[in-house]
């Protein structure tokens, strides 16, 4: 069973949704459909402290926050793994990315799985930039909430191969 609750940051309107496994779905909106936690379980009262933190400008470590991954393919999981595991402050290339991934040269499969990424901030496809800097952002949102998260972080924007 899944719940959810959207709230106001920083940043704006996020939508979160888990399920008893951990987070499944986190997203900006435009539409404040529910604002209510109660009866939340506590690693959701907790993912919820430390992202309204880390996005009004006080980073938090968000790794250890519990996911449910279970809709991603093999490869997308891949993917999240790799940019969970991707320390703040750093940026990789979608072509690095791939090679961490087990697949070198899958550079655009990365970017579909960062484009389908389905929990924003907590799997940071944010830090993944193109081999000649930021990029696009290709998430729900706009390159502009990308820089936005990248400056929150003070994120280099030349990947880590790069510099």
């Amino acid at each position: 069973m899944t719940r959810d609750v959207t709230f106001r940051t920083a940043l704006g309107l996020l939508h979160l949704a888990w399920t008893p496994e951990g987070i499944c779905l986190l997203r900006f909106t435009k539409s404040l459909a529910r604002n209510e936690a109660t009866g939340a379980p506590a690693f959701v009262q907790e993912a919820l402290r430390r992202l309204m933190a880390h996005l009004a400008g006080h980073p938090q470590n968000l790794r250890g926050i519990p996911l449910d991954l279970s809709s991603l393919s093999p490869f997308q999981l891949k993917v999240a793994e790799v940019l969970r595991a991707t320390a703040p402050g750093q940026t990789l290339s979608y072509g690095d990315v791939a090679l961490l991934a087990g697949q070198p040269g899958a550079a655009r499969a990365v970017g579909q799985a960062v484009k389908a990424n389905p929990v924003l901030i907590l799997v940071p496809c944010h830090r993944v930039v193109a081999a000649k800097g930021p990029g696009g952002w290709s998430a729900f949102g706009s390159p502009e909430v990308k820089a936005r998260l990248m400056d929150l972080e003070r994120l280099d924007p030349e990947p880590k191969a790069r510099r």
